[in-house]
């Protein structure tokens, strides 16, 4: 992952992973690929919290701007179960969340579930939670 420790984004994230479930935090160095772990009963989340200028960008265009994070994350391996996150900040505060899917960013909500808005072939596969 490109760029300082989004500290304050972190912060400001760590309240939304716990309402999920139990947040087991990451440290940054060369060649991580999280911030923080969510893990559930079946499911786990691994997420990158990530700054960006322009939040209202189209998940394509997101997903140019963070393709070194998606980029570390085609090295997990996947599993039934298992998601790796981006979640988007601005400099105020704000956050959009995206599970990573192959290259590319699928919107989802703050409790991990996919957006209604979502192409419809993503929707047959939902984590379960």
């Amino acid at each position: 992952m490109k760029g300082p420790v989004p500290e304050k984004a972190i912060g400001i994230a760590l309240p939304i992973a716990m309402a999920r479930g139990l947040v087991i935090l990451c440290r940054r160095h060369h060649g991580s690929v999280a911030d923080f772990i969510i893990a559930g009963f079946g499911w786990t989340a691994i997420v990158c919290v990530c700054r960006t200028k322009k939040l209202n960008e189209l998940p394509e265009d997101l997903a140019a701007q963070f393709r070194s994070a998606i980029a570390g994350f085609s090295r997990v391996p996947p599993s039934p179960g298992r998601s790796c996150e981006i979640w988007a900040c601005d400099y105020y505060g704000n956050f959009r969340f995206f599970r990573v899917v192959g290259t590319g960013l699928v919107e989802i909500g703050r409790d991990g579930n996919l957006l209604a808005t979502a192409p419809e072939f993503y929707t047959a596969r939902p984590l379960l939670m």
